[in-house]
């Protein structure tokens, strides 16, 4: 037991290489709830509304649209990393640094608002690699591959831009090391291209689609979580639905009605999806809520069509 001890934190202060320790508890409060807002450009609900917006809307996306292919490839990195964070952590099991699960003391912050800063300011769980630098680095590195607004280099530096804050916010937040955000982000460049040159640049989401429910099938034997049995249940609903529906669902919005009713529908999964992370129900529940809840989301946009 002692030995375990002294090994975990021998990892953990390598891990550091005293940048996390320099950052955090060094910088003064309002910068801390800065950060706070800035990481949610790479947590998991933000990334997958906007790789869902991106494809129920499409092109009708003022200077940001993209074809709804292109779209459900930047939802597909979104549910790909969700499996394939889930397996790393369970593989490696490597401590976050002292106190991750600590929230700053803040005298001034409104109790209304302490819950909402403790949870964005705190994490729990492995720590390696970084799920934000990952996430953050597939999901807004693929938008930048697929848009086809602005010039490749002013795409590439506003998505690296965006990845270099998330990474840093995990530091400042001190719920990361620094090689765990590191090794993200190099495993998410590099997981990004090979899915990029697999899905023919984008334009065949469903091969990314089978790759998640490979991913969160090897998750599954690692370990039998919550989380695990959600990111199968997702890619397996995600996957299924779309080969049910790929051929009825148009590239482009028909008309404004038919994004409107495709995002209601988004909504409502984004309701379920609430309530099924909050309440944790039995792992057999927990796959058909989540399997319906990403299956909805891939179907959203030929609902939409349909009741438009």
């Amino acid at each position: 037991m002692l030995h375990n001890i002294i090994y975990m934190n021998m990892v953990g202060n390598g891990r550091g290489v005293g940048i996390t320790e320099m950052l955090h508890g060094q910088v003064e409060v309002l910068i801390v709830a800065l950060f706070a807002v800035i990481t949610q450009l790479g947590d998991v609900w933000f990334l997958f509304l906007l790789g869902s917006i991106l494809y129920v809307a499409g092109d009708a996306i003022p200077r940001w649209g993209i074809d709804r292919r292109r779209g459900l490839f930047v939802l597909g990195l979104v549910i790909t990393y969700i499996a394939l964070i889930g397996l790393l952590k369970n593989i490696f099991v490597l401590p976050r640094p002292p106190g991750a699960g600590e929230p700053p003391v803040v005298q001034w912050l409104p109790s209304v608002l302490e819950v909402l800063f403790n949870d964005t300011t705190t994490a729990a769980g492995p720590g390696f690699p970084s799920g934000h630098a990952l996430g953050s680095t597939m999901t807004w590195g693929g938008l930048a591959l697929v848009l086809d607004r602005g010039t490749y280099r002013t795409r590439i530096s506003v998505a690296g831009a965006v990845v270099v804050l998330v990474s840093v916010s995990r530091l400042v937040l001190g719920v990361h090391y620094f090689v765990d955000v590191l090794v993200g982000v190099v495993l998410g460049v590099v997981v990004l291209g090979l899915l990029y040159w697999l899905t023919d640049h984008g334009t065949d989401p469903g091969r990314i689609l089978l790759v998640a429910v490979v991913t969160g099938i090897m998750g599954i034997f690692v370990g039998i979580t919550f989380d695990s049995v959600a990111a199968i249940g997702g890619a397996v609903g995600g996957w299924l639905v779309w080969r049910g529906v790929a051929d009825a669902t148009p590239a482009h919005p028909t008309n404004s009605r038919a994004v409107v009713a495709g995002c209601v529908v988004l909504g409502i999964m984004g309701g379920i999806s609430g309530t099924v992370y909050a309440l944790e129900p039995p792992h057999l529940l927990t796959f058909l809520a989540t399997a319906v809840i990403f299956g909805g989301a891939i179907g959203a946009p030929m609902l939409g069509e349909r009741v438009a």
